[in-house]
């Protein structure tokens, strides 16, 4: 349980940097950059996931982007986050933690949290696996 905290305490404190930098890549930037930043962090293609995957501060993630559904071309949509995690309550400490972290986005129902004055929302699911983070930036198109 110690361990869980610890990574998690980790990743949020790397999410809270900057609603739109991950793990030192720009999520604002254009999709060329986006690409070339998450080669140059070390996240490599999984076949087997259809995901990049690495490390981020230790811990491996799996890492998807939506880029079909954007209100401009050329931007990110989301960004969507896979965390392995095998504790049986994975969710309800990663909720919780978030919960004393962010706000819950103005009309939106819990476990939907503001991060950024910009819109940006960061939206936290239970996974067969873990944990999935998901970043809607404000060129995603709902």
């Amino acid at each position: 349980m110690k361990k869980l905290f610890v990574v998690l305490a980790a990743m949020v404190m790397t999410l809270s940097a900057s609603a739109f930098d991950f793990d030192g890549i720009n999520l604002n930037a254009s999709v060329n950059k986006i690409s070339s930043a998450i080669a140059k962090r070390g996240y490599v293609y999984d076949d087997k996931s259809d995901a990049f995957t690495g490390l981020c501060r230790g811990t491996q993630i799996y890492m998807s982007m939506n880029w079909k559904d954007v209100k401009e071309a050329g931007k990110l949509g989301q960004l969507i986050v896979d965390v392995p995690m095998k504790e049986e309550n994975a969710f309800a400490v990663v909720s919780k933690m978030l919960n004393v972290i962010y706000h819950v986005a103005e009309g939106h129902k819990a476990n939907v949290y503001s991060v950024d004055e910009d819109g940006t929302t960061l939206e936290i699911h239970k996974s067969a696996k873990g944990v999935r983070l998901v970043y809607n930036t404000p060129y995603y198109k709902k």
